[in-house]
């Protein structure tokens, strides 16, 4: 298991009632903590002053799974768990990567990629940059020409991780810099994007099941617009006073999506949803 913390536990748990033998890896930051020895098996990877950079290292998470005839590696959430180079890594060494495979990664993983998919597809998005944002200068262009207010966002991963509302050129300049470190220390890339920043949406998610043989369903929806942080804090079904018409919209697009990648395993569309029920196609967390 290439994480730490809670996740890991919860994947060794299961393992565990399967019969699955187990590794772990930690860092010398995380000796005591608790994920180490609900493994079967674990190892240090990384420095002794290096609390959480190792579990990005795609090398030295490889490195310990061949050591130790690893047949699996689940990746678990945040970290590489979206990493389309991670999981090609696993398939080069003859490692099955618990998750999407690579060509559904570089299709979806990204955020940028994943609204380029849904334009082609006829699925509606929000207005975001188009230019690739490598400097403030290029970041502030992109602003004016959208419109403030902006919504900050991390190309890689989720989680509200390197998310901030940019109302003003001021607070660009002072976050384009913060918003790429954030998302370089959770997710080894520090890519970002601009997109129109929608008040008082509902954030609507759909949950996709698919096989490996074409079979793909959707789960239908959870409302998950109670947030802090950009974080859910609660997620309820069904979602209240969404008319049924729109959830068969948010169904339709959810599938679509899926189906243009040829999506296999578990995954979240997650849409917003306006005041006058106008539907905006965010990303899909393929994992």
């Amino acid at each position: 298991v290439a994480n730490r913390g809670e996740i890991a536990i919860r994947i060794f748990r299961a393992c565990v009632e399967i019969g699955v033998r187990t590794v772990g890896i930690y860092t010398y930051e995380d000796r005591y903590s608790l994920h180490r020895y609900k493994a079967d098996e674990s190892y240090q990877i990384g420095e002794d002053n290096e609390p959480l950079k190792p579990y990005l290292d795609i090398d030295a998470i490889i490195k310990v799974a061949k050591e130790n005839n690893v047949d699996a590696i689940h990746p678990g959430y945040g970290f590489l768990s979206e990493n389309a180079q991670f999981a090609q890594k696993c398939e080069d060494n003859g490692i099955v990567f618990v998750g999407p495979k690579v060509s559904v990664l570089k299709a979806l993983g990204d955020k940028i990629t994943a609204k380029e998919v849904a334009v082609a597809n006829n699925i509606p998005i929000i207005q975001s940059s188009d230019k690739d944002l490598n400097n403030v200068k290029t970041a502030i262009s992109e602003a004016n020409r959208i419109g403030y207010p902006l919504m900050l966002k991390a190309a890689s991963g989720g989680g509200g991780r390197g998310m901030r509302v940019i109302r003003t050129q001021e607070e660009l300049e002072k976050g384009f810099p913060e918003a790429k470190r954030e998302s370089l220390n959770a997710f080894g890339d520090d890519t970002v994007f601009l997109e129109k920043f929608v008040e008082n949406p509902k954030h609507i998610e759909i949950q996709i099941v698919a096989d490996t043989h074409g079979n793909m369903v959707h789960l239908y929806e959870r409302d998950c617009s109670v947030q802090r942080r950009y974080q859910k804090v609660i997620e309820f079904v069904p979602s209240i006073g969404l008319p049924q018409v729109t959830k068969d919209s948010l169904y339709k697009y959810a599938i679509a999506i899926c189906k243009a990648v040829d999506y296999n395993n578990i995954g979240t569309v997650e849409f917003l949803v306006d005041d006058d029920g106008s539907i905006y196609f965010i990303e899909v967390n393929p994992r």
